[in-house]
């Protein structure tokens, strides 16, 4: 599968390492770390180093086509790069995306707060996700 760069990733290169990282990352509910990234790349690409790998993930990310979040001193990329947040499972640590809550009159009030402009915001809440819950409840009853 090619995937193309769109008009807004016009100043962006578009290199066959890129589109081999972007056919692995790119899509909605797609949440990777960069090794994962790197070995699932791999297997399109095998010449290509980890180093290439993180910088094309930040080239990307500055583009506004992916984002990166981090959270509990873990780091993933998601596929989807339009604003969103995300539900992370202390459990089993699956990551989901949760609708976000863009709200001019929030955004305005965090710029009131720190004197700065805020241009979006994300946020990640931690819980535990269906799955688990579901497996405590049949550990309990079992």
């Amino acid at each position: 599968m090619r995937i193309v760069l769109n008009k807004k990733d016009m100043n962006m290169r578009q290199t066959r390492q890129k589109e081999a990282i972007l056919s692995v990352v790119h899509g909605e509910g797609i949440h990777m770390t960069a090794e994962e990234i790197f070995a699932a790349v791999q297997e399109k690409e095998p010449g290509i180093g980890l180093a290439t790998v993180y910088r094309n993930l930040k080239s990307l990310c500055d583009a506004g086509i992916i984002q990166k979040v981090t959270a509990e001193d873990r780091s993933f990329y998601d596929g989807c790069g339009d604003p969103h947040d995300h539900f992370l499972c202390t459990e089993c640590g699956k990551i989901e995306d949760v609708p976000s809550f863009e709200s001019r009159e929030l955004n305005s009030f965090l710029t009131k707060q720190i004197r700065g402009k805020v241009h979006r915001h994300a946020s990640v809440y931690f819980g535990i996700c269906e799955d688990c819950l579901g497996e405590r409840d049949r550990k309990i009853t079992s």
